[in-house]
């Protein structure tokens, strides 16, 4: 394992709502708490692990998407709605879903817009902060919970730029303030605001 695999692992613990699919294909959220070597024990739903083996862990770090594999080795009793589990590292590795290109941390203010959200009606708009953006990703915190897969479009102006994308949501953690961090995969974005996230990302890289 690398530093920054391992880094990435040690981010885990203290995390909530952190994405698990399992070898079937059902998908739960777990609460990471505490890393011992490779073993990770997580509080997660008591009813849902049922059949289960392995999980992959899917999170995000600095904007960067990482995916852990994991085996459960065993489940104790922790409340009705929770068991604690214990499960041992396979393998740990960035995400492909992540981004490729330089990224601009812009911290700018941008608007949000549902196109297919669980929790939101399509064409609800939200107020968001960008953390940083690229050619093929964008990081941002919102208030509202946004689950994997969502898609919408995000508007955002910074240093005299205006860019407008739509994305699906890939990563989503839990922030400060009641607000969550996303991280998603841009997939639709017009010639004009590329250029633009070009002309943003290399003002930062000069910098």
């Amino acid at each position: 394992m690398d530093d920054a695999a391992a880094l990435a692992l040690a981010s885990l613990p203290g995390r909530s709502g952190v994405q698990a699919t399992s070898q079937e294909g059902a998908t739960l959220l777990c609460d990471p708490f505490q890393l011992d070597g490779e073993v990770l024990r997580a509080y997660v739903p008591r009813l849902q692990l049922g059949g289960v083996q392995r999980l992959m862990l899917r999170f995000a770090v600095g904007g960067n998407p990482w995916r852990a594999e994991f085996e459960l080795e065993q489940a104790e009793y922790h409340s009705f709605e929770q068991a604690i589990a214990e499960l041992r590292l396979v393998t740990v590795e960035r995400d492909g879903a992540g981004r490729q290109k330089a990224r601009a941390p812009v911290r700018a203010a941008g608007v949000m817009k549902a196109i297919l959200c669980q929790n939101a009606v399509d064409g609800n708009e939200y107020d968001v902060t960008v953390e940083d953006i690229s050619e093929t990703g964008v990081q941002f915190t919102i208030e509202l919970q946004v689950e994997p897969r969502d898609q919408f479009s995000l508007t955002m102006r910074a240093d005299g730029e205006r860019v407008r994308i739509v994305a699906t949501a890939v990563n989503i953690s839990q922030g400060a303030y009641g607000r969550h961090t996303v991280g998603a995969r841009i997939t639709e974005v017009p010639e004009a605001d590329l250029l633009a996230i070009r002309r943003l990302a290399a003002r930062h890289q000069a910098e």
